[in-house]
């Protein structure tokens, strides 16, 4: 493994890391940016540097040119170390934090709204409701999800820079 693509993709682990911790730590996690927006934002950061190991490793390693087949390794390198160490983050932040946030949502007036908004849903369902849902917290579900996306986005981020950068 090259090491640079190690180094960027450490990279942009530690920073993703830091920016989760300010939004946990600073109280933001309930707020609308932290709740819908926080980690897609997160997930596109990979981009810059996916596109950084590939070009990086074309010029200085490669001499200009970069096959596309090793391109797209080198950015599903850089996207595999980020997801084995966000994942093992990911872990602790629930069982640290997140688990006690969610459980403080789904009793909290906002999900009480949510549920109302639903004529479906009668009043007398509500508490069996939010209990399912606290019963089905599960530090593997939340780190399934937010990885489903990461994936999505790193193949084909790394398919399209591949493409793009194959030739110098």
């Amino acid at each position: 493994m090259n090491k640079r693509v190690l180094y960027i993709g450490l990279t942009y682990s530690i920073l993703v890391i830091i920016y989760k911790l300010l939004i946990v730590l600073g109280g933001y996690q309930l707020t609308k940016f932290g709740f819908y927006y926080s980690h897609i934002l997160s997930v596109f950061a990979i981009i810059p540097f996916m596109v950084l190991a590939i070009k990086q490793v074309r010029d200085k390693d490669l001499g200009g040119f970069i096959a596309g087949r090793n391109a797209m390794a080198v950015g599903m390198t850089v996207a595999a170390i980020a997801m084995v160490i966000l994942s093992v983050y990911q872990y602790i932040e629930f069982e640290w934090k997140l688990k006690d946030l969610s459980i403080q949502y789904y009793n909290g007036a906002e999900y009480l709204e949510f549920l109302k908004k639903n004529p479906k849903i009668k009043a007398e369902m509500y508490p069996k409701i939010i209990e399912e849902n606290i019963a089905a917290l599960s530090a593997f579900k939340a780190i399934t999800a937010k990885l489903f996306s990461f994936l999505f986005i790193t193949v084909s981020t790394a398919f399209i820079s591949a493409v793009f950068m194959k030739k110098n």
